[in-house]
């Protein structure tokens, strides 16, 4: 099978390469034109040589980070897995080049794969409550019969994490319709998980936390849904264009499913892709703040970087700030060789790798911890 790999970054859209599957293996390589436009696509594992590529490691099944950083993990495999057994298949026999296909022009980020295969479904149903008991039962009956597979799949088949969620189109300020992604409850959610996520997202904004537009959808059954805007989607008049963005797993081949980065790494990383100490700022106030809040389930899927126009790399703004207990109580991301009972001195000595000072690491705490004391965010349940 062969799959041509597309850069729709800000309106332009660019050949990047061929992907080809030979055996058990899956060899790239770049376009000649792309090449001598010197976009550093993925810079650490892809560098712009007219080799042909193959990862003999196999991290992502053969597939490179920044192909896998296009495919849907969790609910997003859970539909896709639906939707093939429905043909009499099943995930398994489905090959990553395959999968690239059906996510086609709908992956996060601004890439694109042709032939393309994803699902369109006209006129979809976009009653949130209706949306989340769809998603509910397709959670708990192996065989779903419901009519909106194609409708959940061609509203989130893409999307990454384990919850349920839809990118939608809602109108800003101006009546612009502009991308959000909403989530819907897991089987164990408490009904005040969406609210609880919710009034995190304002506690990390109070902290000085960069993150999307956040907001609360109401609903008949739940206390809301959770929305935040998208920040690989920018609203240009009535046009959406997409952001080439790269996760931490797939720049760095650090798979998401076990702990494989600490704080440290994720500092080095944004130093050495970013160059600028802004961003490598935003990274440590970002790690005070979810060790402070419990959010341990910041594994390397949770920390991206976008591309900007003159295809420099940026630190993404924050996402999927929850408090989770993790397993054992420990972090994903370890902070100074500790991934639990993590004190304000080994904040500072991992923040010391990017050249952050010891006072400046205190007044982030400081206003971390102020944030968090609100009553609404110390008493509401946590999201998972």
């Amino acid at each position: 099978m062969r799959v041509r790999v597309f850069l729709h970054h800000l309106g332009l859209r660019i050949p990047v390469g061929i992907l080809v599957q030979r055996k058990q293996d899956i060899l790239f390589q770049y376009e000649p034109d792309f090449l001598e436009k010197g976009i550093a696509l993925s810079p650490y594992f892809l560098p712009l040589r007219k080799d042909i590529f193959c990862d003999r490691k196999r991290t992502f099944a053969g597939l490179f980070g920044v192909f896998h950083d296009s495919l849907p993990d969790g609910w997003g495999l859970l539909l896709l897995d639906r939707a093939l057994s429905r043909l009499g298949r099943s995930l398994a026999q489905t090959s990553p080049l395959e999968r690239l296909a059906l996510a086609g022009s709908r992956a996060m980020g601004a890439l694109e794969y042709e032939p393309e295969q994803s699902v369109s479904v006209e006129d979809m149903p976009m009653d949130l409550d209706t949306l989340a008991w769809e998603s509910k039962k397709l959670l708990q009956e192996h065989s779903y019969r419901g009519g909106y597979l194609d409708a959940l799949l061609s509203l989130s088949g893409s999307l990454c994490g384990a919850r349920p969620k839809i990118s939608i189109l809602v109108p800003d300020r101006d009546g612009v319709p502009v991308p959000w992604i909403v989530k819907f409850r897991a089987l164990h959610d408490d009904p005040e998980a969406g609210l609880a996520e919710y009034r995190l997202s304002l506690a990390a904004g109070k902290a000085g936390i960069l993150k999307p537009e956040t907001r609360l959808f109401p609903s008949q059954d739940c206390a809301g849904f959770f929305g935040v805007r998208r920040f690989d989607r920018l609203a240009r008049g009535q046009h959406i264009l997409k952001i080439h963005t790269h996760t931490a797993c797939g720049l760095l081949h650090a798979a998401h499913n076990f702990p494989s980065l600490d704080y440290e790494n994720l500092i080095r990383l944004t130093m050495d892709l970013t160059r600028d100490m802004d961003d490598v700022e935003r990274l440590v106030r970002l790690m005070v703040f979810n060790v402070k809040a419990g959010n341990r389930d910041a594994h390397s899927k949770n920390f991206s970087f976008l591309m900007d126009a003159s295809y420099r790399w940026h630190l993404a703004p924050a996402y999927d700030i929850t408090s989770c207990p993790g397993l054992n109580g420990e972090h994903c991301c370890a902070v100074n060789g500790k991934s639990k009972d993590i004190t304000d001195e080994d904040l500072a000595k991992a923040a010391a790798v990017g050249g952050i000072g010891a006072k400046k690491v205190r007044l982030m705490i400081e206003q971390t911890c102020d944030a968090l004391s609100d009553a609404q965010c110390l008493t509401s349940r946590p999201a998972p």
